[in-house]
C-alpha cells in the first residue's frame, strides 16, 4: 500500500498527531516511525513505498539525524517533498539546500494544515489518477475502450490497474467473466455495490444492499482488503507482469436511480468517494466504465475522476452526447472537483480520415459542442476493427486472454495493437 511518509522529530508529537488525524479524515494513508529508534531498514522500506514525504520542519527536526537521513533517502528515490514548518526554526545548511526550496506551508498561516492536506492529496491523486470512460450516448465503445485501451496501458507500462464496472448492464465484467460467474460474485456482495453501502463483505450479519431495493444503508464502513473485493484479470506470476484487477458490476446498482432520499444518497456518494480514495493507495491507475445516462452513478464517477475520456464516433449523435456530457460536468460538478475532459474518436477508418473527423480537429464543431472540442480531442484515434467484436469468455481460459493486446489472430492485428498502445501512451502522458 502506498502512503505519505511523515518525517518528524520525536519532540514534535503533538503536531504529528494533529497531522495524522487530518490525513485520516481526508482518507490519505500515512506512515511514520512509531518510536524514537532510527531503524533505517524499516524507515527506508516505508519511504520506498511512499508517494510523497511530508517533513515536519522544527527546531528539533533540523538537528535530527533521522530526519536528515529520511530526506536523503527521499531525494535518492525521487520522492516529492512536502515540508511543513511548525515553529520558527532556523534552517541549517542541509535544510537550506534540500528542504527550503520546497517550503511553502506553515502552521502559522491561516488554513496551513488544510493547505498541507490539499497538497498531499494532489500528490496522492497524481500517483494514482482516476479516469472515467463516459459519453451520454450509448454504443460508442466505452466498454471497448475501458478494457482494451487500458489493457494496452497495462501491457505497455505494467504496474497495478483497477477497473470498476459502474454500468448496471455490467458489460465490462462480462468481457472477462461469464454472466453466471459475475452473478455469483454479486450474490456474495463481492461487487461494485460494496463500494456504496455496507454489505456482507464488511459484516457477515449485514443485509445485502442488493436485496433491499427500497432502502439505503448510510451506516459507515471501512474498506475491505483488496483481495476480498476484486477479481484478478491478471495475477502476479500468472500471465503478463503486474496487476490488472476488476471490481465486478451488477444490475442492482440501478436502485440508486429510483431513490428519493437525497440526504441518504449524499452519504452513499461520500462512501463511494472514500472507498475510491482508499484504493488509490493500492493501485497506479483506476478506471471507471460507466452507463450512458446522467444519473446518480454519473455524478459519483465525475466527482471521483481526475479525467474523463469520452469515446465518440464520427457522427452528430456522438457529438451531441459529448456536448451533453460537458454540460453535466460544467453545471453539476463543483469547480474544484471537475475532471478534465478528453475525447477519443473510436471506430474510424484505418485508410483515411473522414471529413467529420477533419472538421472536428480543425475546430468546425467547437461552437456546436459548446466547448473547445478540437483541443480536447486526443491526437490518436481507435480504428474500426473486427478484433474488437464482442467475444464471450472461454471457459478455462485466463481472463486476460480477452485483451486484444495479448491475444487474437488475423489481419491488421499488429496495427490495432500499435493504435491501442499509442492511445494509452498519450493518455498516460496527459496524466503525468
Amino acid at each position: 500500500m502506498s502512503h505519505a511518509y511523515i518525517s518528524h522529530s520525536t519532540q514534535d508529537l503533538d503536531d504529528l498527531l494533529k497531522l495524522h488525524e487530518a490525513m485520516r479524515a481526508a482518507s490519505i494513508p500515512v506512515w511514520f516511525a512509531p518510536d524514537d529508534e532510527n531503524d533505517r531498514s524499516r524507515n527506508n522500506a516505508s519511504i520506498d513505498k511512499a508517494f510523497a514525504m511530508i517533513v515536519l520542519v522544527s527546531a528539533s527536526s533540523v538537528r535530527s539525524k533521522t530526519v536528515r537521513q529520511d530526506v536523503e533517502r527521499a531525494k535518492a528515490r525521487g520522492l516529492p517533498l512536502i515540508p511543513y514548518q511548525i515553529d520558527k526554526a532556523r534552517l541549517n545548511g542541509f535544510f537550506k539546500q534540500e528542504v527550503q526550496p520546497h517550503l511553502r506551508l506553515s502552521s502559522t498561516v491561516p488554513d496551513g494544515l488544510q493547505k498541507l492536506v490539499a497538497e498531499t492529496q494532489d500528490a496522492y491523486r497524481r500517483k494514482c489518477p482516476v479516469i472515467a470512460v463516459m459519453n451520454l450516448k450509448g454504443g460508442v465503445g466505452k466498454t471497448t475502450v475501458s478494457a482494451q485501451v487500458f489493457g494496452a496501458w497495462h501491457a505497455m507500462a505494467g504496474g497495478r490497474i483497477l477497473l470498476i464496472d459502474l454500468d448496471p448492464q455490467y458489460n465490462l465484467t462480462q468481457t472477462f467473466y461469464e454472466m453466471d460467474a459475475a452473478d455469483e460474485s454479486a450474490a456474495k456482495d463481492r461487487s461494485v455495490i460494496s463500494l456504496f453501502e455496507r454489505s456482507r463483505l464488511h459484516a457477515k450479519d449485514s443485509q445485502s444492499p442488493a436485496e433491499n431495493w427500497l432502502g439505503l444503508s448510510t451506516e459507515p464502513f471501512a474498506p475491505v482488503a483488496r483481495d476480498y473485493l476484486v477479481h484478478n484479470i491478471v495475477k502476479e506470476g500468472d500471465g503478463p507482469p503486474g496487476l490488472f484487477d476488476l471490481v465486478s458490476g451488477q444490475f442492482e446498482i440501478s436502485k440508486y436511480a429510483f431513490a428519493t432520499d437525497n440526504d441518504a444518497l449524499e452519504r452513499i456518494k461520500a462512501h463511494f468517494l472514500r472507498q475510491v480514495e482508499f484504493y488509490r493507495s493500492e493501485y497506479d491507475l483506476i478506471v471507471f466504465d460507466t452507463n450512458p445516462n446522467a444519473t446518480f452513478l454519473t455524478r459519483c464517477a465525475l466527482e471521483a475522476a481526475d479525467r474523463v475520456v469520452a469515446p465518440m464516433h464520427t457522427d452528430t449523435y456522438s457529438l451531441r452526447g459529448v456536448k451533453l456530457l460537458n454540460q453535466v460536468i460544467r453545471t453539476q460538478i463543483p469547480a474544484g472537483k471537475r475532471p478534465a475532459l478528453s475525447v477519443l474518436f473510436n471506430a474510424v477508418s484505418r485508410s483515411e480520415q473522414s471529413t467529420f473527423e477533419a472538421d472536428a480537429r480543425n475546430g468546425t464543431f467547437d461552437e456546436i459542442a459548446g466547448f473547445p472540442l478540437s483541443e480536447a480531442l486526443l491526437k490518436s484515434a481507435l480504428p474500426r476493427s473486427k478484433h474488437f467484436a464482442v467475444k464471450a469468455p472461454v471457459p478455462g481460459q485466463p481472463p486476460w486472454k480477452q485483451l486484444v493486446i495479448h491475444a487474437g489472430r488475423g489481419g491488421g492485428l499488429k496495427q490495432i495493437r500499435e493504435s491501442l498502445k499509442t492511445i494509452a501512451l498519450e493518455l498516460k502522458t496527459l496524466n503525468e
